[in-house]
């Protein structure tokens, strides 16, 4: 029987030799001319073999890192076609082009970076502090945050500094995304602006786009304070520099990210910037001394219960003594997504039940409603038998060897030359 180490391996294959695959029809379907479409399916390849060597050995990982070097060849033989006049530094004369055409040709990259940038601008969350169950501890610490910034001018007043980066790091599933739009939502109550986005939205551009979104993005942020700016899955934008063979156009990245970061962070301007993470050791250690680390566990028993209650009160009616609490009790270890997979399960099997029970979709909607069909003990206990829940013990021992080898006991960055970053293989 496979590993489930294996198993993930050949899945990165697969999935990269896929994506040449698609990187070669859509070059064909372009009459063989190059393409950012292509250029994005090569680099999504590049990444994944990438990280394919990063957890090889021997001969295995020497045939994924030549195939790495080979796409980020090719990745640049398209820039060139694409843009011959960025790539051999020469004037648009010398490359067919008058300074005219250059000039449109310009103002249509700035065009699609506009367009690119008004995508980041977000509307307020709907949901608050109030909405978010359990947490206690890191709702106070995020408070004391929304203190500080309603306080700035006595900070400046007794010259404290300005805390204005905040790194998120949790498994996932835990709700880092949920508390972060939480907290969006009440400093937008303060008039800040919301500036959201994907790391995979930038890194998916062809190479050289992202180091110039990265950088529009912190100009943005300037521009617009007072705003928040959150970078989900910063792993992919920050990579840590001191991993082998990471790839030139990430270090790149990585160097542009830190630029624009450490201008906001040095600036007196109002903004402050978050990043969220699964996998800390993969960022790079540069970033660390510039924010606070804000640990998001797996939701707590007050969570657990206030999920499930959300998920089933008014759909589902439990029996006398089935209560939220004691489900939540039973649910140890239990993220959000596990919790929302174990409770479409039971949704499942009372669809099953209660279309044999009733003569149509209509009474089995009333039987639902007035409790003639309940969630019994023997059905939640049925299910919760065959579920097995997301496996999360290597990520959080990864997690917590991050934390021992970066942070202080008080959760306050080391500084660099107190230990060398981590790397960990996948």
């Amino acid at each position: 029987m496979e590993s489930k180490f294996t198993t993930n391996f050949l899945k990165k294959e697969t999935m990269s030799a896929n994506y040449q695959k698609q990187a070669r029809a859509t070059r064909a379907q372009n009459n063989n001319a190059a393409s950012e479409q292509e250029c994005r399916f090569l680099q999504m390849a590049a990444d994944l073999e990438f990280e394919m060597a990063q957890i090889s050995i021997g001969a295995e990982q020497a045939r994924h890192t030549r195939e790495k070097n080979r796409l980020d060849y090719e990745i640049m033989k398209i820039r060139q076609e694409l843009n011959p006049t960025a790539a051999k530094g020469g004037d648009a004369k010398k490359n067919g082009k008058d300074d005219g055409a250059a000039k449109d040709e310009k103002t249509k990259d700035e065009e699609a970076l506009d367009r690119t940038a008004r995508t980041w601008y977000k509307e307020a969350p709907r949901h608050s502090f109030e909405d978010v169950s359990g947490m206690i501890e890191l709702k106070k610490k995020l408070q004391s945050c929304l203190s500080d910034a309603k306080s700035e001018e006595l900070m400046d007043f007794l010259q404290i500094p300005h805390l204005n980066s905040y790194f998120f790091v949790g498994p996932p599933g835990c709700g880092k995304t949920y508390i972060i739009e939480a907290f969006a939502h009440e400093l937008m109550e303060k008039d800040y602006k919301f500036l959201s986005l994907q790391g995979s939205d930038i890194i998916s551009r062809y190479v050289g786009d992202a180091e110039k979104i990265v950088t529009r993005l912190f100009e943005e942020a300037e521009k617009n304070a007072p705003c928040i700016v959150f970078i989900d899955e910063i792993d992919s934008v920050c990579k840590n520099r001191s991993l082998p063979n990471l790839p030139e156009y990430a270090a790149n990245i990585t160097t542009s990210f830190l630029t624009g970061f450490n201008r906001i962070h040095s600036s007196d301007s109002k903004v402050i910037f978050i990043g969220a993470t699964n996998y800390p050791q993969r960022v790079d250690s540069a970033m660390l001394d510039r924010v606070e680390v804000i640990e998001v566990p797996l939701p707590d028993l007050e969570a657990r219960e206030a999920a499930l209650r959300k998920r089933f009160e008014n759909i589902l009616i439990n029996e006398k003594g089935l209560g939220y609490g004691e489900m939540a009790a039973e649910t140890p270890d239990y993220n959000y997504r596990d919790i929302e997979r174990l409770s479409t399960r039971i949704k499942r099997m009372a669809f099953k039940d209660v279309l044999e029970q009733y003569d149509n979709q209509f009474a089995a909607i009333g039987a639902l409603r007035n409790g003639s069909y309940q969630l019994t003990r023997a059905k939640w206990e049925q299910a919760l038998s065959k579920f097995k829940p997301s496996p999360k013990k290597d990520i959080l021992d990864a997690i917590a060897d991050w934390k021992r080898r970066n942070l202080n006991e008080d959760d306050e960055p080391l500084d660099e030359e107190d230990d060398e970053p981590f790397q960990m293989q996948d």
